[in-house]
């Protein structure tokens, strides 16, 4: 099959767009978490947790397009919150950005709401 052949993938709805935005801040974010829990401590098991939980991040990221994917990026954020274990400041980083998760799966639902209500496709691209 040639990549002209291939079927498209149909358009992200807002649930996967936003929750994507949030994962790719989330991971940028725990990149410099690990970076300053090595400054701290120079001990190997927090940057590995950071580093663990941002390669589920990524990883994660094209689960998304699932109906279900939002459940899977809930774990994640459980495991995002779990990082204050190794570096209590994160605590507040966490709160920020699993608010900002939240703040998107709520405004997403909204969006998707919205959709239906109008008669079109809750995944369907904005505006169309």
């Amino acid at each position: 099959m040639s990549p002209r052949e291939r079927r498209a993938r149909p358009a992200r709805g807002a649930m996967e767009s936003l929750l994507r935005i949030v994962h790719g801040l989330q991971a940028a974010g725990i990149v410099f978490g690990a970076l300053a829990s090595w400054g701290v401590t120079r001990d190997w098991p927090a940057p590995t947790a950071f580093a663990v939980v941002g390669v589920l991040l990524i990883a994660t990221m094209p689960l998304l397009r699932h109906p279900w994917g939002w459940v899977v990026s809930l774990a994640v954020q459980a495991a995002v919150a779990a990082l204050t274990v190794f570096e209590p400041v994160w605590g507040v980083v966490a709160l920020i950005l699993v608010g900002l998760w939240i703040f998107c799966f709520v405004k997403a639902r909204g969006i998707e709401r919205q959709r239906r209500a109008a008669g079109l496709d809750p995944r369907g691209a904005p505006g169309s």
